[in-house]
């Protein structure tokens, strides 16, 4: 297989314009509940990223290293040929920055046999009552080093933990997954409880009841698909090729939404790629460039892009590493609910986000619907909003939690929906 050496020899030798080189050996554990399966391997990823300049622009490519390629020459004239087929204006990178000081190794992992570690987290679980739970846990160790034409070298080591769980019950069951860089940061103890909670609530849920309400979502259905969940429209909104092309809702120095800078606790986000131990956290991007931290929208206005090397060099800026982990200031709500007719969206079912516009349809898995001090579980029913304007003006808890590459707010309380 090929190594990273034999790589950048190759490419030295073909007078490349700039070239990026990245190699991760990594070692990987899966310790699978439900198949009585553990496993272990090691195993060692490269890719290349190949810029070509020529009379008229630049050609940009980008391959993987794939299992059983020996051959580093034919690798790069591939790179090459797939370089000269996307020619683009002409750019030039910035001179390379200092990369992030940034922590993503789970210390605990460092030289521990991951298989066994695996094992005891997944032993140590505290099973809820009156349900089953079947995890799986699978924690990658690597270290990456990226190498690169203009002469930076860059190591650092790195962890990546993934676990999935189903909770049963005799009728229904929920999955849930969680991703992390630390096992501390997992949670898997709370969110086995949560769901076996969950459970006995939709074992009592009825039909929903269509009409105007306040919606509050927590935290399984604001980040429902353990990324971005609901925020994701501001994180595509940020993609600075898109707004190049005109293809953003809103502008740098616009307000996200009519009236997003004059609510009472306006709307801000950063964008923290520097973050320890979150999971978009790094030192530099597999293109060369730093990560920077740096603000997408403060007080409901937009103020910042995630601008990769080429974005960068268009607008004659130095590139930030791009979109990474979501900060969301909280705000100021306890959480109460608020008085009329409240919908609290404990899980969904599916969400659907159009990243161009924002707008998303949320169907119900579990929500509690509150009129005084009534309490009704249910299940089913459509939520459709336009979350850019309805997290502009959204109540944002006090109470933050992280997750992923998420650190904000615990829930946000969104007035005037309509349940379907």
């Amino acid at each position: 297989m090929i190594n990273r050496r034999d790589l950048v020899r190759a490419l030295e030798r073909r007078k490349v314009s700039e070239w990026i080189v990245v190699e991760r050996a990594q070692e990987l554990a899966l310790v699978d509940e439900a198949r009585a399966l553990q496993r272990r391997e090691a195993r060692t990823r490269t890719a290349v990223v190949v810029h070509q300049d020529g009379p008229s622009g630049r050609g940009t490519s980008r391959l993987e290293v794939a299992a059983g390629e020996d051959d580093a020459a034919e690798l790069v004239d591939q790179a090459l040929h797939l370089a000269a087929t996307a020619i683009a204006p002409g750019w030039r990178s910035v001179a390379p920055a200092a990369p992030a000081k940034v922590t993503v190794l789970d210390g605990t992992l460092a030289k521990a046999d991951l298989a066994e570690v695996a094992a005891a987290a997944l032993r140590g679980l505290r099973r809820p009552a009156g349900a089953t739970a079947a995890a799986s846990l699978e924690l990658l160790r690597e270290q990456v080093t990226l190498q690169s034409s203009a002469g930076a070298t860059v190591r650092w080591p790195a962890s990546h933990l993934h676990a999935e769980a189903l909770v049963a019950t005799a009728e229904r069951s929920l999955a849930l997954s969680r991703d992390a860089r630390r096992l501390a940061d997992l949670g898997l103890d709370t969110a086995l409880a949560a769901a076996a909670a969950d459970l006995a609530q939709l074992a009592a849920a009825g039909p929903p009841a269509p009409g105007r309400c306040a919606v509050v979502l927590t935290a399984d259905a604001m980040l429902h698909g353990e990324d971005y969940g609901v925020w994701a429209p501001f994180a595509a909104q940020a993609d600075a090729a898109l707004e190049h092309r005109g293809l953003t809702r809103y502008r740098i120095g616009a307000p996200i939404a009519p009236g997003a800078d004059r609510v009472d606790e306006p709307l801000a986000i950063t964008s923290h790629g520097a973050l320890d131990h979150a999971t978009r956290s790094a030192p530099i991007g597999d293109e060369g460039d730093a990560i920077r931290r740096f603000p997408l929208i403060e007080r409901g206005v937009c103020v910042g892009l995630g601008l990769s090397a080429r974005e960068a060099a268009r607008r004659g800026r130095d590139p930030n590493g791009g979109v990474r982990n979501l900060v969301v200031a909280p705000g100021t709500w306890d959480e109460a609910p608020p008085e009329g007719r409240t919908i609290e969206i404990r899980r969904l079912r599916a969400l659907t986000i159009d990243p161009y516009t924002g707008d998303a349809s949320l169907e119900l898995e579990l929500a509690i619907e509150r009129g005084g001090d009534a309490r009704r579980p249910f299940t089913g029913g459509t939520v459709y909003l336009d979350l850019i304007a309805a997290l502009a003006r959204a109540r944002r808890s006090a109470v933050r939690i992280r997750r992923g590459p998420y650190f904000g707010p615990a829930a946000v309380l969104i007035e005037g929906a309509e349940l379907l």
